[in-house]
C-alpha cells in the first residue's frame, strides 16, 4: 500500500482582495505527494567523491571465419564515464569507556554506500576515430561501456587507495560527538582487528 498526502490552498489565499478590483484571481492548487518507500538506515557517510572513468573501446573487423583482424578495419572510441559516490560506514561501531575520560572507538570496515552515474552529465564521447576500412566495422556501443560501471574491485580499489582520508572523516566525527558529552574527552579511534 502506499501513503497519499494531499495539500489545498486554503481559500483565504484564493479570495479576491475586497481593497484591488484590478487584481487576479489566484487559481485553487492542489499538491499530490506520494511517498513510494521510507527505510530506516544506519549508514554514516564519511566521504563523497566525484569519479571520472576514462574507458578507451575499439571494434574490429576480423576475416570472416577466422581470427586474423583485417588491418585499417579498427574503430576506436574514449569515453569519459562521470560518477558520483559515498563512502563510509554501514556496521556498528564499538564505543568503549576506559574511565578517566579516555573513550576508544572501534571503527567496522569502510563500505560503499553508494554509487551511481552523475545526473547531469553521466559520459561525454571524447574522441572517435576509425581506420580506412573502417566502415565495415560495427559502431561503437557507448550504452554498453556505461552499463558496465564502476566494478567493484574498482570500489574497493577506491576505498584502499583512500582509507587515510575515511579514517581522519570518522575520527573528526567520532571525536566530535563524544567531546559534545564529555568535554573533558580523550578519543581514540582504531578499525577493527
Amino acid at each position: 500500500s502506499e501513503l497519499w498526502l494531499c495539500h489545498c490552498t486554503p481559500a483565504c489565499v484564493t479570495e479576491r482582495d475586497p481593497v484591488s478590483k484590478n487584481k487576479k484571481k489566484k487559481p485553487k492548487t492542489e499538491n499530490i505527494v506520494n511517498v513510494k518507500s521510507l527505510e530506516k538506515v544506519s549508514e554514516l557517510v564519511l566521504l563523497n567523491a566525484s569519479i571520472q572513468k576514462v574507458k578507451s573501446i575499439e571494434n574490429n573487423t576480423k576475416l570472416f571465419g577466422s581470427n586474423f583482424v583485417i588491418p585499417g578495419s579498427e574503430k576506436k572510441a574514449l569515453i569519459i564515464l562521470n560518477y558520483t559516490a559515498k563512502f563510509g560506514i554501514k556496521n556498528d561501531v564499538t564505543i568503549k569507556d576506559n574511565g578517566n575520560h579516555n573513550y576508544q572507538v572501534t571503527l567496522p570496515k569502510f563500505e560503499v554506500i553508494g554509487v551511481e552515474l552523475d545526473k547531469d552529465k553521466p559520459y561525454t564521447l571524447y574522441d572517435t576515430s576509425g581506420g580506412i576500412l573502417s566502415y565495415s566495422t560495427k559502431d561503437i556501443d557507448t550504452g554498453e561501456a556505461v552499463a558496465e560501471g564502476f566494478s567493484n574491485k574498482e570500489q574497493q580499489d577506491f576505498i584502499k587507495d583512500n582509507e587515510k582520508l575515511l579514517k581522519e572523516s570518522a575520527e573528526k566525527y567520532y571525536s566530535t560527538m563524544i567531546k559534545s558529552l564529555d568535554h573533558e574527552a580523550k578519543v581514540t579511534v582504531e578499525g577493527q582487528k
